[in-house]
């Protein structure tokens, strides 16, 4: 830690002795002032030879004896070398509100080091309930927490304390003259609000006879601690429906936000997740007293959906290069109409032709673009048989209007209405196309029997209907 080396007056740094100093008298007795600079000095060996722990436990005692302030500045540094950053920050704030003068560089370099060892701890307060005074506190974590076994924290006793502590289980114990020994387990976690000390209410009715007690009580298992990252964010736009089945009931509900915590009772557990247009998803956990465990589940689209949404680029992409290729082939055979000459005239008729075709292109991307829309938004197949029963209209229509044109007038006569018949038979064709298309592919995506097909018979084949 570089902060030990620029406050050199806080880790009692004295100038190097003398390497032949004089032998001290032999009667002379060590004073208080030469044991607490030994023990400094070898607070500070411990330290150098990255023995934090060591060197924290001596800082610790250090200040207990001396309740000088600059062994708590050294003694939070030491704790958060060790990575015991609930402890460090204990030190560090009691040093700025107890120390007789600190710098503003020594203050803008704690404030800096508590607000990185807050980032990597659990903000929570402790609430004392009673008398404070006189009252020792304590923090330890039992030897199996998940985050290690820590030394005590020492604090002081206070109607409300914020700290910021380590995740895992720990143990606030507060002890007091004249009353029983109280004492709380808990897990740190964000926000948390933990009371202890509080004297139970008095009895307004004289107590049951003692029932005989059981020698070896059951224990009250810690509970474990599940994180649940859902996705992607389609599903839980929708909502999604998650159910867990284990020791014990829990009340299924709908999440929308990508995580989610419970507190669940140890042993084997069972989660599933739905959401519409998604295959469900499930997963097994063996969930231990106390354990912190994450679980990551990402929903992907079932078959139905990735149906719709092949249909709809699909039939998207197809359209609007019919609807292109048609305007093309349009807009070059848009020229002036010339029937001088019975060559004129044929090359004219050709031109007419050639401009029916395109428009015949037009309209087809046009119903072949409002079908994928319909294919890939809707879910039932109504919409769908509604356009092939209207395509299939459009279609009949359009191809009989196109026929009276073209048979019973020259190439030159009536245009207009030549052209008009062929885009509405291009836009009933395709409407009619691409009905037929997404219905058939949604069936047998669905392992159902398609709504339209052909079957051979002794006359031929036969067009078999059902819708």
């Amino acid at each position: 830690m570089p902060y030990l080396s620029l406050v050199p007056i806080l880790l009692g740094l004295a100038a190097p002795a003398d390497p032949s100093p004089a032998a001290p008298p032999p009667l002379a007795a060590a004073t208080p002032a030469s044991d607490e600079a030994a023990r400094s000095a070898a607070a500070r060996v411990h330290y150098s030879e990255r023995r934090y722990l060591e060197a924290a436990r001596m800082y610790e005692q250090l200040w207990r004896d001396t309740q000088a302030a600059k062994y708590r500045f050294n003694a939070g540094m030491a704790r958060s070398a060790a990575e015991h950053d609930g402890a460090a920050i204990v030190h560090w704030q009691a040093y700025l509100s107890t120390a007789p003068s600190v710098t503003a560089r020594e203050r803008s370099m704690l404030s800096s080091e508590i607000a990185a060892a807050r980032q990597r701890t659990r903000p929570l307060k402790l609430k004392i309930q009673g008398p404070l005074a006189p009252a020792s506190l304590t923090l330890t974590a039992p030897a199996d927490a998940p985050q290690g076994p820590r030394d005590p924290i020492d604090l002081i006793p206070a109607t409300a304390i914020d700290l910021s502590l380590e995740p895992g289980l720990w143990t606030a114990t507060l002890a007091r003259p004249g009353r029983p020994l109280a004492s709380v387990t808990f897990t740190a976690e964000a926000g948390a609000v933990i009371s202890l000390g509080g004297d139970p209410p008095p009895a307004l009715d004289p107590p049951p006879a003692a029932q005989p007690a059981d020698p070896t009580p059951p224990a009250t298992p810690i509970p474990a601690t599940l994180t649940l990252t859902l996705g992607p964010r389609r599903a839980l736009a929708s909502g999604v429906k998650v159910r867990l089945q284990g020791p014990a009931p829990v009340p299924a509900g709908e999440l929308r936000t990508r995580e989610q915590t419970w507190q669940l009772p140890p042993g084997a557990w069972t989660l599933r997740a739905e959401a519409r247009d998604h295959e469900p998803r499930s997963a097994d956990l063996q969930l231990g007293p106390g354990e912190l465990q994450r679980l990551d589940l990402q929903l992907q689209l079932d078959r139905a959906a990735r149906t719709r949404r092949g249909l709809g680029l699909g039939l998207g992409v197809t359209g609007f290069g019919l609807f292109t290729a048609g305007a093309i082939v349009a807009a070059s055979n848009s020229g002036t109409l010339d029937c001088a000459t019975r060559l004129a005239c044929q090359d004219a008729a050709n031109t007419v032709l050639d401009r029916s075709i395109g428009l015949a292109l037009l309209g087809t991307g046009l119903g072949a673009a409002g079908v994928a829309v319909t294919a890939g938004l809707t879910r039932k197949d109504r919409a769908l048989l509604i356009e092939t029963g209207l395509g299939g209209a459009l279609l009949t229509g359009g191809l009989a209007w196109y026929m009276s044109e073209v048979t019973q007038t020259t190439a030159l006569d009536h245009r207009g209405r030549e052209h008009g018949a062929a885009t509405l038979l291009g836009l009933g064709g395709g409407m009619f196309g691409a009905a037929i298309i997404s219905l058939v592919t949604r069936r047998l995506t669905r392992d159902r029997p398609p709504p339209i097909a052909l079957a051979p018979s002794f006359r031929g084949l036969n067009l078999a209907a059902r819708f």
